[in-house]
């Protein structure tokens, strides 16, 4: 059996993909990773294992831009997947429906259903502001 080491810039970056996701799911401000998350962090970190783990911590981006480029590199990435999944398999069913945000901005929600390794029907939702 083959173990995968990861380098510490490997894991740094996995740490602020992670982070970027969690940020993404909040919809939260991007800054927030840099502002607060990160402190936050550091301190728990400090606190718990000690200095020197903290400093680690310092290292994993989470700027403003780096946030945003992660959000759309996972959103990207989840895209393709659903590209070739809708590709492989033999059907699908698409739903559309439009609502307004608070703002009064119109938002197209798209539902799709299909089947993925015949053990369960999928279900995807995602929008688009118009």
């Amino acid at each position: 059996m083959e173990k995968k080491y990861k380098t510490d810039n490997q894991k740094i970056t996995e740490a602020s993909y992670k982070v970027s996701y969690r940020i993404a799911l909040a919809v939260e401000a991007h800054v927030i990773g840099e502002s607060l998350i990160k402190p936050c962090v550091q301190d728990i970190v400090s606190c718990v294992l000690g200095e020197s783990y903290s400093k680690q911590v310092e290292s994993v981006s989470l700027s403003n831009n780096t946030v945003k480029k992660r959000i759309n590199d996972i959103a990207d990435d989840i895209e393709l997947e659903l590209i070739s999944r809708l590709q492989a398999c033999n059907a699908y069913a698409l739903q559309l429906d439009e609502t307004t945000d608070i703002a009064g901005l119109a938002i197209l929600l798209v539902f799709v259903r299909y089947d993925f390794d015949k053990k369960k029907l999928k279900k995807i939702c995602f929008y688009v502001k118009v």
